[in-house]
């Protein structure tokens, strides 16, 4: 059976749920490093990059909720040399809009416009650096594309397509690059510039991506959607985002499954969501979002017998979840 694996986008807090499902899995018995395909989209192509460079999904948990690490999860962060993590500002930036080309093109065409194409157009560029991901991700992976199973999403300015790096009978290009690009939110990083084209987040249309493994020959595909959100009503700013989020997820896994594959979705849970707060780039919140997600997705994998009839899970395993 073929396994792709699609981690979302969702800032700090999104990273975190992210390891809390990706742990959840691997107590089930299913280690996510052996996934047919791994894609990622903003804060999912830093957690699906560090799979592919070989870091374990328990470590994944492990240092977000600030536990020591296995001696292969140690041996692989200290490829990272000691540059500061710190977010830079640069001063000076044009205030314009970042790309009036996509701009003009909606003008013409306002069928093909979209709210996350047209923010990434209007907005000027951000001002924040995004070298330090490019630094530690190029250091995770040596300065090498670590696996031809890893697609990373960003938004290109040019034209406004959504482009997978990595995918099967292309370059990929550097992976620090790659995934700084899916990484730079609009308006806040700077975009990511590679070869000719600006680049900027992969989940400026889209929190998943989740369609564009439609073609990868895949059976199961798992989802962990951390800007959706799964059950529960919240009273908060961010829910009406939420919910408009989790249709589109819902769109693209209609989609999949109308393709003949099977899907499981991770999103937030209402307790998850409380964790996780309306800014998904407040820091601070990572252990106990980190937690939750570990604790909620064991749940889910515990009561859902496709995960054990497909063999994914061990059936002994995943009963005691």
């Amino acid at each position: 059976m073929r396994v792709g694996l699609v981690l979302g986008g969702g800032g700090l807090t999104g990273g975190a749920f992210h390891a809390g499902v990706l742990g959840a899995l691997a107590g089930a018995g299913w280690d996510a490093r052996t996934a047919n395909v791994l894609l990622g989209t903003s804060a999912g192509a830093i957690s699906v990059t560090s799979l592919a460079a070989g870091m374990p999904p328990a470590d994944m948990v492990r240092r977000h909720c600030g536990e020591p690490l296995s001696d292969e999860g140690t041996t692989l962060l200290a490829r990272i040399s000691g540059g500061s993590r710190e977010l830079v500002t640069e001063a000076g930036r044009d205030r314009a809009p970042a790309s009036p080309d996509l701009l003009r093109a909606m003008l013409r065409n306002p069928q093909g416009a979209h709210p996350g194409k047209v923010a990434a157009a209007v907005l000027p560029e951000g001002r924040v650096s995004t070298a330090s991901i490019e630094h530690s991700m190029r250091e995770l992976c040596r300065n090498r594309w670590p696996s031809d199973r890893l697609r990373i999403t960003a938004l290109r300015l040019g034209d406004g397509e959504t482009v997978v790096f990595g995918r099967r009978g292309t370059e990929p290009p550097a992976i620090g690059s790659a995934v700084a690009a899916s990484c730079a939110i609009p308006g806040f990083f700077t975009p990511v510039t590679i070869g000719a084209e600006r680049y900027v987040d992969g989940g400026s249309t889209s929190a998943c991506n989740a369609d564009k493994v439609m073609h990868e020959g895949l059976d199961l595909v798992i989802v962990s959607a951390p800007m959706a959100i799964h059950s529960g009503i919240r009273l908060a700013p961010d829910t009406p985002w939420r919910c408009v989020l989790r249709r589109q997820v819902d769109r693209e896994i209609a989609r999949l499954r109308a393709a003949g594959m099977s899907v499981v979705l991770f999103a937030p849970t209402q307790t998850v969501v409380e964790a996780m707060g309306s800014n998904p780039m407040a820091p601070g919140k990572e252990p106990e979002v980190a937690r939750r997600a570990q604790a909620m997705a064991a749940e889910r994998i515990a009561s859902d017998r496709r995960l054990r009839d497909l063999g994914l899970v061990s059936s002994d395993r995943g009963t005691q979840l």
